[in-house]
């Protein structure tokens, strides 16, 4: 079964009340991550596995996990789910027809037997986006959560970091760094110019694609601010390889809605910022 790599239940969890609360649950191909939020945006609760690369090839694993999780196991008002994967691609939702998603699809990415096609709306920003989502994941999702929203986690870091830009002027990069893989996204004001996931070997590797969203559209390293999410501390050889680069370099603080107690205090704001994103997708 998964390792818990991180457990934080604040004290005003009442298990009784899950019936009120949300459960956002994100998975990738070796980590499980899910967060409890109550009715009043208030973080109640926030888990990490670690659960190594069979996740997907023996789905006992994760069956196991939740029957064994003493959060996972209650009963919520709502459950959203998200994959953590690099295969998607964003269409213009006038262009877009249900019946060809999977020929959108085709046209950005290879598809491998044993992989779903979904679709996620992102109304804001008037996009549809098209992602590739193992079979054996949304089955696990559905079988162990039946009821619930299945999304990808690049409609949670846009739906998460377009609250964000809408306060800022000017050009803005952020990357968010999960697993192997970096997102990278880049604002004009509110406008999205850039989306795309990358997997990356190293620091060069992930900063080297950030940067190339600089100067795909004329940002100024030594002036434009980005923004870094994920499991990354200021001593992290990635964020080192940043601010080699680009001075105005920032974490990111999450909306200022969501409100954050003493125990999930003690962790970066910045760490979690997919699941909190996943909470805003629907």
């Amino acid at each position: 079964m998964g390792k818990i790599i991180r457990d934080l239940v604040e004290d005003t969890f009442v298990k009784k009340n899950t019936n009120i609360y949300e459960l956002s649950i994100l998975m990738g191909v070796d980590s499980l991550d899910f967060m409890v939020l109550d009715s009043r945006q208030h973080i109640q609760a926030l888990r990490s596995y670690a659960v190594g690369p069979q996740l997907m090839a023996q789905p006992e694993i994760l069956k196991s996990l939740v029957e064994g999780d003493g959060l996972l196991n209650l009963s919520y008002r709502t459950v959203k789910a998200g994959w953590a994967g690099s295969k998607n691609t964003l269409v213009p939702q006038r262009l877009y027809n249900e019946q060809k998603k999977t020929a959108y699809l085709e046209q950005a990415t290879a598809i491998a037997p044993g992989e779903a096609v979904l679709s996620d709306t992102l109304q804001d920003f008037g996009f549809q986006n098209i992602y590739l989502i193992p079979q054996a994941a949304e089955r696990f999702f559905r079988q162990a959560f039946p009821g619930c929203r299945i999304f990808h986690v690049g409609s949670a870091l846009l739906e998460g970091i377009r609250k964000l830009a809408s306060l800022k002027e000017g050009p803005q990069a952020y990357a968010h760094i999960r697993g192997g893989l970096v997102f990278v996204l880049a604002f004009e004001d509110k406008n999205l110019l850039f989306f795309n996931a990358f997997p990356f070997q190293n620091a060069k590797d992930a900063i080297y694609y950030l940067l190339l969203a600089y100067q795909q559209f004329g940002f100024k390293p030594g002036r434009d601010p980005a923004y870094l999410s994920g499991q990354l501390l200021e001593d992290s050889e990635i964020y080192r390889e940043a601010f080699r680069y680009i001075k105005n370099l920032h974490f990111v603080d999450p909306p200022a809605f969501f409100h954050i107690g003493p125990k999930l205090s003690a962790a970066p704001r910045h760490f979690s910022f997919d699941l909190l994103g996943l909470s805003l997708c629907g």
